[in-house]
């Protein structure tokens, strides 16, 4: 306030204050991610809200190695490499009494012809073994279990179960938790083994599906930005609880939207067929990599390290290319051709393509295609949701500040000499201010529309509320590229 009010001998008195004159510069939208899931069985764990501080060992020694919620972690912060730069929550889930582990095989029969090796996969894990010239199958088996058990993110435990009536000795592995999410385990075996023969029986008769609510209300006034779900996306109730969860909190009120992604491993036909019957949801999206024995959620994992939620985090309307390097791609002839890809946007579902041998991130779309909007639903995009949260946030920061809160409202024509009065005006040029900053981020395009159609102004019955609209488009992203060639020759 400079010199004292009751100062009176004379004086001259200079204070500097900062004052921010850019009001309606647009900042970038913090991302933060929570993951849904359960440990293993044989864990006990709190259901209490966790945040991971930068290591999968401590998520692992919490909720048990192998775990859905270890192994997702061990891809936001893996053992070496980029690892998330965004805060990561855990909330729990705790398996269902009546909840039923999967099972599956693997029967080795014969004997080694010759000293050999392989490795078998399990869920993506490998397991490396070697058996002896002469090696028996029994003496295999044991060898393959004494591989899968010594490793600790194995999804699954192995164990030889002797002969039963016709049931030949054979390897039986138990997935780690219960639910139906462990039918998603894959089985793999890569082996030079003359003499010995293996069948794989896939994995079965998991059974049990979440209820979400209470770990989603953990979340509480947190803007977590995305949510990674490790569960099955084709197995019970959760998409709707996910979707009304998720609508609320892009609700007039909450204004902390929300995208719950899950993972994909299966082709157009089994996806598009959970996709297709949501036509009206813009919450749930799906991370593909299509024929990948990898479960589910792990691939959603990478993906969002790789590059959705980082990219999000620093750069909000560039789309999504990242590759999943690390992880095992789905074979060949299981890639899907551009037009498929076409099809599976159309009806909600993301897609991926293959580079080399990776997969890489291709099409990452909402549930949302429905029929009314036509073939460009506004909502389809996962990076237009982004951008539209960062629209959401910025417009928060300005008429949630200090300087609006409670402050003398006014007409733009009155005279007033109190410095916390706002006009509609004021709040006009800081929204102004805003359009220009986020074309700036190419957040949107013709930041002039939006100026020219701005509208704000104290409600006709209300003299306490400020109403405004703040009409916007959403900048394009570069998917589609058309270019024709004409050549002839030359004739001399």
């Amino acid at each position: 306030m400079g010199v004292s009010p009751s100062t009176v001998s004379r004086i001259t008195g200079l204070e500097t204050h900062y004052k921010n004159f850019n009001t309606g510069a647009a900042a970038m939208l913090p991302q933060q991610l929570a993951i849904v899931g359960q440990g293993n069985d044989d864990a006990v764990y709190s259901l209490d809200k966790y945040e991971i501080e930068g290591s999968a060992d401590a998520v692992a020694q919490r909720y048990g190695y192998g775990s859905p919620l270890h192994l997702a972690a061990l891809q936001l912060f893996p053992k070496a490499g980029a690892m998330a730069t965004f805060p990561v929550y855990i909330l729990p889930v705790a398996k269902g009494a009546q909840w039923v582990k999967a099972h599956g095989e693997i029967l080795i029969t014969g004997a080694a012809a010759k000293a050999g090796s392989g490795t078998v996969s399990v869920g993506g894990v490998d397991a490396e073994f070697s058996v002896a010239k002469g090696a028996t199958a029994a003496e295999t088996m044991a060898a393959i279990v004494s591989a899968i058990n010594a490793v600790l993110e194995m999804p699954a435990t192995a164990v030889v179960t002797a002969a039963a009536e016709s049931v030949p000795e054979h390897i039986t592995l138990s997935a780690k938790w219960s639910g139906a999410l462990g039918n998603s385990i894959t089985i793999e075996m890569d082996a030079d083994l003359p003499g010995l023969t293996v069948a794989i029986t896939a994995f079965a008769d998991g059974a049990g599906a979440p209820d979400v609510t209470p770990a989603l209300e953990k979340i509480g006034q947190r803007w977590i930005t995305f949510v990674l779900s490790t569960f099955d996306y084709k197995s019970g109730s959760a998409l709707d609880t996910f979707q009304t969860w998720g609508e609320d909190r892009w609700s007039v009120l909450q204004k902390m939207p929300c995208l719950v992604a899950h993972g994909c491993t299966d082709n157009y036909t089994t996806r598009t067929a959970v996709t297709d019957e949501r036509k009206s949801d813009y919450i749930n999206f799906l991370v593909t990599s299509v024929g990948s024995p990898e479960l589910p959620f792990v691939v959603a994992a990478k993906g969002l390290l790789c590059d959705i939620v980082t990219t999000a985090d620093s750069n909000p309307p560039q789309n999504y290319k990242g590759q999943l390097t690390g992880l095992k791609a789905g074979s060949d002839d299981a890639q899907e051709n551009p037009q498929i890809r076409n099809q599976s946007i159309l009806k909600g579902a993301s897609n991926n393509i293959k580079s080399g041998n990776v997969a890489e991130l291709n099409d990452i779309v909402t549930f949302y295609h429905p029929e009314s909007e036509g073939k460009y639903p506004g909502r389809r995009y996962v990076v237009d949701a982004v951008k539209l949260m960062n629209i959401v946030y910025n417009c928060r920061l300005i008429t949630e500040s200090d300087e609006v809160k409670g402050a003398p409202l006014v007409p733009d024509a009155q005279v007033t000499t109190n410095p916390k009065a706002v006009k509609p005006k004021t709040v006009k040029g800081w929204l102004a201010n805003l359009a220009h900053s986020l074309a700036l981020n190419a957040i949107i395009s013709d930041e002039d529309f939006t100026k020219e159609n701005l509208q704000v102004g104290i409600n006709s019955e209300n003299p306490k509320r400020l109403d405004y609209v703040f009409p916007c488009k959403l900048s394009g992203n570069v998917e589609v590229i058309s270019g024709d060639i004409y050549f002839g020759f030359y004739v001399g």
